[in-house]
């Protein structure tokens, strides 16, 4: 019998079996677990690594694609604006010349307009006395009342006699009828005249005569005389006289 010891707590004590080979096992497979544990964390791990990569291959494939569109887009849009500007200053270089080519003509025409209206002026002035003249106009009354000769002579001032002179003269009687002034062209009141401009040709003169009969009740009192040469000059005047008859 076991005595007690005063002033001290007694503690129960327990007696097991010694078992060295279990406490072995227990911690074989407590070290076993933490590395199955590890293991498979990892092979998770790198399970997930592999499956995100292979999702994100095609994804960065379309992305690198879609890069290389938008390079190439971007390539025909910079030589688009290039063309452009090109075409731009082309257009403003042609818009230049064409308008100094345009002021220069125009220049060009004033110019031109000038000498043009000199030569007219000097051509008038070495015409005016040669060429086409009218050398006579003659009216003489006939035994019948408002029966009239006339007699027009149309001459070549300072003729060669090789040049031949052409153009054509219109004659005209200018009076009063009905209280009215009318006109009436000489083919309308003379037989030898068939047409208002009385055609022309000659080297030296040619005459224009015939009769004419004056309508009922028109008083004649100018005869307007227009002529036209073409050639060797061109030269066109108008001169009128007055309605004087010779008996």
């Amino acid at each position: 019998m076991r005595r007690a010891v005063k002033g001290s707590k007694q503690e129960k004590m327990v007696v097991v079996p010694y078992r060295p080979w279990k406490r072995l096992f227990f911690t074989l497979a407590l070290v076993t677990g933490v590395v199955a544990s590890a293991l498979y964390g990892f092979a998770y791990g790198y399970y997930q690594t592999s499956q995100t990569q292979l999702i994100a291959q095609p994804d960065r494939a379309e992305l690198i694609e879609e890069i290389e569109l938008l390079r190439v887009e971007n390539f025909d849009l910079n030589r688009q604006v290039a063309i452009l500007d090109q075409t731009r200053v082309m257009d403003q270089r042609v818009n230049e010349e064409v308008q100094d080519t345009i002021s220069s003509l125009r220049g060009q025409v004033a110019l031109l307009e000038q000498d043009i209206i000199y030569y007219r002026s000097v051509v008038s002035e070495e015409t005016e006395d040669t060429g086409l003249i009218i050398s006579n106009w003659d009216i003489s009354s006939t035994r019948e009342d408002d029966l009239y000769r006339y007699k027009l002579v149309m001459r070549q001032q300072d003729a060669d006699g090789d040049t031949f002179l052409t153009g054509h003269v219109n004659v005209s009687l200018v009076g009063r009828q009905d209280e009215e002034v009318v006109t009436f062209p000489l083919h309308a009141v003379s037989a030898e005249q068939d047409q208002l401009d009385i055609r022309l040709r000659f080297k030296f003169f040619q005459n224009i005569e015939g009769e004419l009969t004056l309508p009922e009740g028109f008083v004649p009192n100018l005869v307007q005389i227009a002529a036209v040469e073409t050639s060797p000059f061109e030269k066109t005047f108008d001169q009128d006289f007055s309605w004087v008859v010779k008996q």
